[in-house]
């Protein structure tokens, strides 16, 4: 299942955004780099001109020999000197494509933040939670000390255990908060944050009324749990929660029953999405006076020329940050990263941060959990006690000529400074 190891190089500088650990770091500079290390399967491209030295050929992982070292603990390195950070994905089958990026962002950030020790191990989990638990035993066989992955919530639940025994943490891609917990943190972005940051940002505009328009499926049965919580902790009203069938194209009764709403959740994409701003506009519920707030689901460009949907906000990480990112992905790879790529990149970048500690490499739960969290290419974020993320995300309003402006930054750090968006 390896796919053959990456080998970090000293690093006098991080590359994209400086991902810090705030644990007795300081913020580093944001320094870019000119690209991410070639595929060893091809050349780099003649617009890339590394400011130094392009790194080694991948080398194979150790042999399958049971680590005897400080895994369990996630201190100290193993006895050949070396930091093994197993990094499980879909490289195989139908989320392939999705693995791969997150391999490569992997690559890019072992090559910008990690020293000479770190060794980055990809293993394909195929896309099975079988899969990914084979995957899992084989990582922590040749001494991965704390394991990135993986991307599914059926193969996290897998994983979780199988890491636990050998007393290594895990820190998977997945966006179901429901898989976290224990040995297990999840780095997905989680729809209850996506919520809490527009409801926030809504209670600030004044408006205190609350309704919801969303399909009647998982995604959205999840999004009203989290405006009931997030409502009620915060003080406001919920007045109503409308669903309808995703292929309903008649939504005029459900939008009538959001009369008394200042602000309305709508959780869906596409015709769902057309269908539910179209139908509170019939019934003249319309943006400038309620507020439409969506979920990154609305992130897309293909969205936003919704004429009934312009006023509408949504959260998203930071632009600037995730476009660099992009860019240089772009750059090495040839083609724009998959949506999730980033994460690979931050969790990378992360562990190669906290491989370089003073004393030895810190994967423990006091340091994943530290409350200053962490700074990446998404933005910042900090795992609770409870394995589930909390990120800074911005807000994105919808205008009139179908593109998008950030009318809220996101915040620089979790202690009330930066720019100020409720932390």
């Amino acid at each position: 299942m390896t796919s053959g190891a990456f080998r970090g190089r000293s690093r006098h500088r991080l590359g994209l955004v400086g991902l810090v650990a705030l644990v007795g770091l300081t913020l580093a500079a944001c320094a870019q780099v000119s690209g991410p290390p070639p595929r060893a399967s091809s050349p780099p491209p003649s617009s890339m001109t590394p400011s130094r030295p392009a790194p080694t050929a991948p080398m194979t992982p150790a042999p399958d020999t049971p680590f005897t070292g400080m895994a369990g603990q996630g201190l100290g390195v193993s006895p050949d000197g070396l930091v093994r950070v197993g990094l499980l994905v879909p490289l195989s089958g139908p989320a392939a494509p999705i693995g791969q990026g997150l391999l490569n962002a992997a690559q890019m950030a072992a090559f910008d933040a990690a020293d000479d020790r770190f060794v980055l191990q990809p293993y394909d989990t195929g896309g099975s939670p079988n899969g990914a638990a084979a995957a899992a035993q084989q990582a922590l066989s040749q001494g991965a000390q704390v394991l990135l992955g993986p991307l599914f919530s059926g193969s996290t639940r897998a994983v979780g255990p199988v890491a636990a025994r050998a007393g290594v943490n895990v820190v998977a891609f997945t966006t179901d908060a429901s898989a976290a917990g224990g040995n297990v943190y999840v780095m997905g972005y989680l729809v209850d944050d996506q919520v809490d940051r527009v409801v926030r940002f809504a209670l600030g505009e004044g408006r205190s009324r609350f309704g919801a328009l969303v399909p009647n499926e998982t995604y959205g049965q999840v999004a009203t749990n989290a405006l009931r919580r997030q409502v009620s902790a915060r003080g406001g009203q919920l007045v109503s929660v409308q669903t309808y069938a995703p292929d309903n194209p008649d939504l005029r009764e459900p939008a009538r029953a959001l009369s008394g709403a200042d602000a309305i959740l709508i959780p869906d994409a596409g015709d769902g999405l057309r269908a539910a701003v179209n139908g509170l506009a019939y019934v003249d519920i319309d943006a400038p006076r309620t507020r439409y707030m969506g979920t990154m689901l609305w992130d897309d460009p293909g969205l936003w020329r919704e004429s009934a949907l312009a006023g509408g906000i949504f959260p998203a990480p930071p632009r600037d940050s995730v476009r660099r990112f992009e860019e240089r992905y772009k750059s090495g790879f040839g083609t724009p990263p998959p949506d999730l790529a980033v994460l690979g990149y931050d969790a990378t970048a992360l562990a190669a941060v906290l491989a370089r500690q003073g004393g030895g490499p810190r994967f423990d739960r006091a340091t994943l959990t530290s409350a200053a969290g962490f700074g990446g290419a998404a933005g910042i974020f900090r795992f609770r006690a409870d394995g589930t993320v909390e990120r800074g995300l911005a807000v994105m309003e919808v205008q009139s000529n179908g593109t998008v402006a950030e009318i809220s930054p996101a915040p620089l750090s979790f202690s009330g400074g930066g720019s100020g968006a409720g932390f």
